[in-house]
């Protein structure tokens, strides 16, 4: 049976002539689940909530995918907006940290994409640099496009990395639409840099401790057709596989 992925789901209003709440997903995560062997199911975000809920919304996957999104609000790290701000709607952002946060807890295995890796950090007492443009960093890379057009540019990754035996190459193509960053300098606890671009912006990163808790600031599901980010949706898929079958074990005597 293939496990449960949860992959976390956009909220917003669309733009009918009768405005509605929706809650939706991009295609391209539950395609990426799809073909590595797992069966996508989405994380709906909830009116309302209390740790309770999220617990049991838990024991509904085997594994959770932290998916992509606008921007996490500055108010939730301790700032105010940057004037190039494209807030995340406060429904969706406030349950992404405490679901991430209920979710790390429970140490069940974690993949998280773009918005996701950034919610990682947050949710572990990090902050985020809002817009990657105004640090000057050089050499320059353009990590953003007009109209959410894919950049690409390289990314140098950590040997000795999780990452690194994942994709099977510590350099690798990646496509690239966001302008806050992870601050190098202030990761989120417990978590390591490994693959950084060639300007040094933080692009992955994984749990010190060694549990199956991978960040990418790029997007995988849009790149399916290239066999090492498929294989960041297989890594996930096998590590839930194996959690499911340790969670239903039954416990030693």
């Amino acid at each position: 049976m293939r496990p449960n992925i949860g992959v976390t789901s956009n909220f917003g209003v669309n733009q009918d002539e009768t405005p509605r709440e929706q809650s939706y997903l991009l295609a391209g995560y539950t395609d990426g689940v799809f073909a590595a062997g797992g069966l996508p199911q989405p994380v709906p975000v909830p009116p309302d909530y209390d740790d309770a809920l999220l617990d049991e919304i838990l024991t509904c996957y085997d594994g959770l995918m932290f998916s992509g999104g606008f921007d996490l609000p500055p108010v939730l790290f301790g700032e105010s907006p940057h004037p190039k701000t494209i807030p995340l709607h406060e429904r969706r952002a406030r349950f992404e940290l405490d679901f991430f946060r209920r979710a790390d807890r429970a140490g069940i295995p974690i993949f998280a994409t773009c918005l996701g890796h950034q919610a990682a950090h947050v949710a572990r007492g990090g902050p985020l640099i809002q817009h990657v443009d105004d640090l000057g960093l050089t050499p320059p890379v353009t990590h953003h496009l007009p109209k959410d057009v894919n950049a690409f540019h390289h990314v140098q990754i950590d040997p000795g990395s999780r990452l690194a035996q994942i994709v099977g190459n510590t350099r690798l193509e990646v496509n690239s639409r966001h302008h806050q960053i992870v601050d190098g300098e202030r990761l989120g606890t417990g978590l390591r840099t490994v693959a950084i671009a060639a300007d040094g912006v933080v692009e992955a990163s994984e749990d010190c401790d060694g549990r199956f808790l991978l960040t990418v600031q790029w997007h995988p599901e849009d790149l399916l057709d290239r066999p090492e980010h498929l294989r960041l949706f297989a890594a996930l898929v096998q590590e839930a596989a194996t959690h499911r079958l340790c969670r239903s074990a039954p416990a030693g005597r």
